[in-house]
């Protein structure tokens, strides 16, 4: 596991300061998460097929609005991924004090 070393003269207040910024931006990404979760939601009930599948398995020609309605839903969803990727990564952090 890889470490992130935090030097400050002013340690105590730093830490604060960095967990609570972490920690406001864990809400916000829970946040963004529901917005996307009833985009993409949109998507699969209309064409009754999930997103990872459609990512894999479809193309412009199998949606209705064709090539904006793919690049929607497919910018939509990759999205996402990014977005579960950024929390699980603050998620994942430990503080370790020395």
């Amino acid at each position: 596991m890889e470490k992130l070393i935090v030097k400050s003269p002013y340690m105590e207040r730093a830490t604060k300061m960095i967990k609570d910024a972490i920690s406001k931006k864990i809400a916000l990404l829970e946040h963004s998460r529901q917005q996307y979760h009833k985009r993409l939601d949109k998507f699969e009930k209309k064409y009754n097929v999930t997103s990872e599948h459609f990512i894999k398995e479809w193309a412009a020609e199998d949606l209705e609005g064709k090539d904006m309605e793919y690049v929607e839903w497919a910018g939509e969803y990759k999205l996402y991924l990014l977005l579960e990727e950024d929390l699980k990564i603050l998620k994942s952090l430990e503080y370790v004090a020395k």
